[in-house]
């Protein structure tokens, strides 16, 4: 039996990402890398596809926030090729913006001593994903993320990151995505930000 991602004549490429994504909302953390190579092999057979490299850019980068050792890096390295194709197929795109900012805190993750340098690059990002869409609250979550891990040295800390996290907690109350494939990540990560301020 061929594999369903050679099925085109039955399981087109939208049909297959949304039955991934479904699958990666009840997916325990073990499950995760097969659901992010399916991904993968998607994006890579549709190189133009926006959604398919955002997509595979995002699961590996999820990934490395909840791998340990040296797999963070790993998966870092897995998500760059996609993150690096959604941003140069659409550069203004909120999401890529977003995406671009949440791979380089993933990085930073990975490696604390690249803080100084990508903590920089990734607020640029985040900043410029707020100016392409101020309601988009993964914009907004990926600035506060950003503020609330910058040592207080450097600007950031839990106390300026405040008022950031409570407008994306505001952004999160009035979105909804514009279909079942959009984005509609971080809402889960919002409210673990703000449950340490209770």
């Amino acid at each position: 039996m061929k594999p369903i991602l050679a099925q085109e004549n039955v399981y087109s490429w939208p049909t297959v990402l949304h039955a991934q994504l479904k699958a990666l909302e009840k997916a325990q953390l073990e499950q995760w890398p097969a659901h992010a190579d399916t991904l993968q092999t998607l994006g890579r057979e549709h190189p133009g596809e926006w959604l398919l490299q955002y997509y595979a850019g995002w699961v590996y980068t999820q990934l490395s926030f909840r791998a340990k050792g040296e797999k963070k890096e790993a998966y870092c390295e897995l998500a760059a090729p996609f993150v690096k194709k959604a941003l140069e197929l659409q550069p203004e795109n909120t999401e890529s913006l977003v995406l671009m900012s949440y791979w380089l805190s993933a990085r930073i993750n990975a490696d604390h001593s690249r803080g100084a340098v990508l903590g920089m690059e990734s607020r640029h990002y985040a900043d410029r994903a707020i100016s392409a869409d101020p309601s988009n609250p993964r914009a907004s979550l990926v600035k506060a993320l950003n503020i609330y891990y910058t040592p207080a040295i450097f600007g950031g800390g839990k106390k300026r990151a405040k008022a950031t996290v409570v407008e994306t907690g505001e952004k999160f109350a009035h979105f909804t995505p514009v279909d079942e494939l959009a984005p509609n990540w971080g809402k889960n990560i919002y409210e673990y930000l703000n449950a340490s301020y209770q």
